[in-house]
């Protein structure tokens, strides 16, 4: 079905963006932007339970409830843009490195959760995360390795004892997720009006300020291939953690322009205790502005997480080799190209 097609249909069924995107996944009934959902349920029993374990598997360890995985890097955090919409490193963004979590697009706060925020979680409207070392030694138990822990999709109403037999859907395809493939194909095309449409109606419900040009910080005069270049960048954002990006750098071949030679990174948030003690710090830090605190106590260092190996992915990667078992059994099987004995080019 073409794209176009497969987006009115939907559209003509109810299918829409939910009014928030932060609570979208915790709609289970009449969610308009859920197109393709996996049901779980908050059973127990060996014959009946279907949890959904990405609660329980990604909060902070040290809360009791779960395992402190799926860690956002440095990377990720300095994808999302400004509120503004102008990217970090683009002029007139207005980004303070010392305060990398200001004025950013509401997505960074809906969907990471870094040194000092309010994160409304095990039913503590109030929680402040606090992630930062004295002295070498980080002030968590189990810390995280990069700074900063995810919270998309982490249902704050969830009381600790019922985390690990979360019953949250996941949804596998939203509607934003369409629109943004409506937009790529659009692109391709060379319709970059109806690209544009889709983009500035994510970035609407993101929260992200429309500027005087109607644009939500987008380049209002981008060529074919930047407005490709920003609908990736749109979907790295939106789609944070959705388990999309690895397949949109497979299918346009990118691994090597994107992450070769490279290596993931962290932070390191150092408490100064020039002027306070680390106790008074502790005493007093939960009702302190955030601002001040990073101002005047706060000391960010890059912490790069790979010190053996950099990224290293080569061609034949995009199409992984036919087991040898495969290629006995049926003599007719081509192994892919770029593997041993490899003739068969999946492309052609």
């Amino acid at each position: 079905m073409p794209i176009k097609k497969a987006i009115e249909l939907l559209s003509a069924n109810g299918f829409k963006l939910h009014g928030s995107f932060s609570d979208l996944w915790f709609q289970e009934v009449n969610n308009p932007e859920a197109v393709w959902v996996t049901c779980y349920n908050n059973k127990v029993g060996d014959q009946i339970n279907k949890n959904m374990t990405w609660d329980n598997n990604t909060r902070p360890s040290y809360l009791g409830t779960a395992g402190g995985s799926n860690q956002p890097t440095w990377e990720i955090a300095q994808a999302f843009p400004m509120k503004n919409g102008r990217n970090i490193d683009e002029k007139g963004s207005g980004y303070d490195p010392q305060l990398f979590y200001k004025n950013r697009d509401p997505r960074f706060n809906q969907t990471i959760a870094f040194n000092g925020a309010t994160w409304a979680i095990n039913g503590n409207t109030n929680y402040r995360l606090w992630t930062y070392f004295v002295n070498n030694k980080t002030v968590e138990q189990k810390a995280t390795n990069t700074g900063f822990y995810c919270r998309k999709a982490i249902d704050p109403n969830l009381a600790p004892g019922a985390v690990a037999n979360a019953g949250t859907d996941w949804i596998e395809m939203r509607y934003a997720e369409v629109m943004l493939n409506f937009a790529e194909a659009a692109c391709g095309v060379n319709k970059l009006d109806e690209a544009y449409a889709q983009l500035t109606a994510l970035r609407k419900r993101a929260g992200i300020e429309p500027g005087a040009d109607g644009y939500y910080g987008l380049n209002p005069n981008m060529t074919r291939t930047q407005m490709f270049e920003a609908i990736l960048h749109e979907r790295q954002v939106e789609l944070a953690f959705e388990g999309k990006r690895f397949y949109d750098l497979r299918r346009w071949k990118k691994f090597e322009t994107v992450l070769n030679g490279k290596s993931r990174n962290g932070v390191t948030i150092n408490l100064k205790t020039t002027g306070i003690t680390p106790e008074d710090f502790a005493a007093r830090r939960d009702g302190m502005n955030l601002d001040s605190v990073y101002k005047n106590y706060f000391e960010i260092v890059p912490k790069k997480l790979d010190t053996k190996y950099l990224v290293n992915w080569k061609p034949e990667y995009y199409f992984f080799a036919i087991p040898q078992q495969a290629l006995t059994n049926n003599p007719r099987l081509e192994q892919n190209i770029g593997w041993p004995s490899g003739t068969f080019d999946p492309l052609k």
